[in-house]
C-alpha cells in the first residue's frame, strides 16, 4: 500500500511539472520582454524535479 501511495505522489508530481515546464515556455514565446524570466522559472522547475527524483542518502551514509 505505501509502494502505491508514492507512485500516485511521483505521478502528480511530475504532471504538475510538465504543466509548469509547458505553461512556461508558452509565455515564454508569447511574452519576448520577460522571456528569461519564464526560462528562468523552468530551469527552477526542472532543477526541483530532477532534485526530488534522487533517491536521499541514509545519515549513515553522510558518517563515514
Amino acid at each position: 500500500m505505501l509502494s502505491k501511495k508514492f507512485r500516485f505522489r511521483d505521478e502528480v508530481l511530475a504532471t504538475v511539472m510538465l504543466i509548469t515546464v509547458i505553461g512556461s515556455l508558452t509565455l515564454a514565446v508569447i511574452d519576448e520582454k520577460s522571456r528569461s524570466q519564464f526560462l528562468d522559472l523552468t530551469k527552477f522547475a526542472l532543477g526541483t524535479y530532477i532534485e526530488l527524483l534522487i533517491p536521499r542518502s541514509r545519515s549513515s551514509d553522510r558518517d563515514i
